[in-house]
């Protein structure tokens, strides 16, 4: 019999993402629901077995599923995530053979094989400057090209072939920045120019990455779509930024995963049926927890601000009583920020102003009719935002 199960994407994911907090490797599969159910099993089972052949004993795998397919995930070393995308295709093929009782690929061969290929990619020095940043507390990111640690004002980069020894680095001169992570569906952009508009006032040198492009200062680096990790890695290895907001799309959330395992604020504005259909993201419920992917990033000490007037978002809170600073225009949520119901600060709208409350104590920040991009308060997202 035929399972007429298709393979429609093979990608790496470097960052925090929609199935787990660590980086690897995942294949989208689709086919009619019996048989994409009867496929989860026998998969574990072969990946479960090659990852320890191949000595990635510490990996683990997960899986989701949608409609009329099945997200199939493994963790893997960050040197590893190409190897481990072939790793996640050996494991469809077996898995897959069995399914249609056939010929199963080769085991010792295939695992020499990608044994070869781990070996070939695996790059100790870049594990090492991973952990020493780490131990430090200061943040690292690695692409293909370059690798960096620190943020800002405080980062140093090196290409992936030349990076030092951790003690050859000059680790009192490398630091972090104040770091926010904004998504949603309406007003990202528009936040993060607000947001970096009042670090400026501030006295601090804003870097920007939107779906406008990568800002640092007044200065546009690059113009177009910067809202994956492309762009925050951009904005966060620039030596004038000192505080950075960065724009989290959905596709980049989806394709890579957060590009920032961590940050000091995370917001997520609003959520609507948009863009469904791709990478398995077929109901609202499934892109909010897309979106919600922000709050893995959020450590402890650190702010997640929410849209509580978003059916979706407040529905979320309340089934997770995870404690956020909240947003609202509604009376009666506003008081229950007040009182401390979501366990953070929060802002709402009475009457026309905008108010700011911080461990129980509100203060007028501005009237609508101040805030030019409100329109007089026409414009309901921006008021929110």
């Amino acid at each position: 019999r035929s399972t007429v199960l298709r393979l429609r994407d093979s990608r790496r994911v470097p960052g925090p993402n929609l199935l787990h907090a660590r980086p690897g490797a995942v294949l989208d599969v689709t086919g009619p629901e019996a048989e994409v159910e009867s496929l989860v099993a026998p998969w574990a089972e072969a990946a479960r077995r090659m990852l320890d052949a191949v000595g990635w004993d510490a990996e683990e795998t997960a899986h989701r599923r949608f409609r009329r397919g099945v997200s199939l995930f493994l963790t893997a070393p960050l040197d590893g995530l190409y190897a481990a995308t072939e790793v996640n295709e050996w494991a469809f093929s077996a898995a897959h053979a069995q399914l249609e009782q056939g010929e199963a690929p080769d085991f010792d061969e295939a695992c020499a094989r990608l044994r070869d290929l781990i070996e070939e990619e695996a790059n100790p020095a870049l594990l090492a400057l991973r952990d020493a940043a780490a131990e430090r507390g200061v943040l690292f990111l690695a692409d293909r090209r370059l690798c960096s640690v620190g943020m800002g004002t405080g980062s140093r980069r090196w290409f992936v072939d030349e990076i030092p020894a951790p003690d050859e680095v000059h680790w009192s001169y490398r630091h972090d920045v104040p770091l926010a992570v904004v998504t949603g569906t309406n007003g990202k952009s528009t936040t993060v120019r607000a947001t970096a508009s009042i670090l400026r006032a501030a006295g601090l040198e804003p870097g920007t990455c939107s779906t406008d492009g990568v800002l640092v200062g007044d200065e546009w680096l690059d113009r177009g779509d910067f809202s994956g990790p492309e762009g925050a890695r951009r904005v966060l290895r620039d030596r004038y930024v000192s505080a950075a907001v960065l724009e989290t799309a959905r596709g980049g959330l989806l394709r890579r995963g957060l590009g920032v395992p961590r940050a000091d604020v995370a917001a997520v504005l609003n959520v609507a049926e948009d863009h469904l259909g791709e990478f398995g993201i077929g109901t609202l419920e499934e892109l909010v927890q897309v979106k919600l992917v922000l709050h893995r990033a959020v450590e402890r000490g650190g702010r997640f601000v929410l849209n509580l007037d978003d059916p979706a978002l407040a529905a979320w809170q309340a089934e997770t009583a995870t404690p956020v600073d909240g947003f609202t225009m509604e009376t009666e949520t506003a008081a229950r920020i007040r009182s401390g119901d979501f366990g953070g600060a929060g802002a709402w709208l009475d009457g026309e102003s905008l108010v700011l409350c911080l461990e129980g104590e509100a203060s007028t920040v501005a009237e609508v009719a101040e805030v030019p991009i409100t329109l007089g308060g026409a414009a309901r997202h921006n008021v929110q935002n």
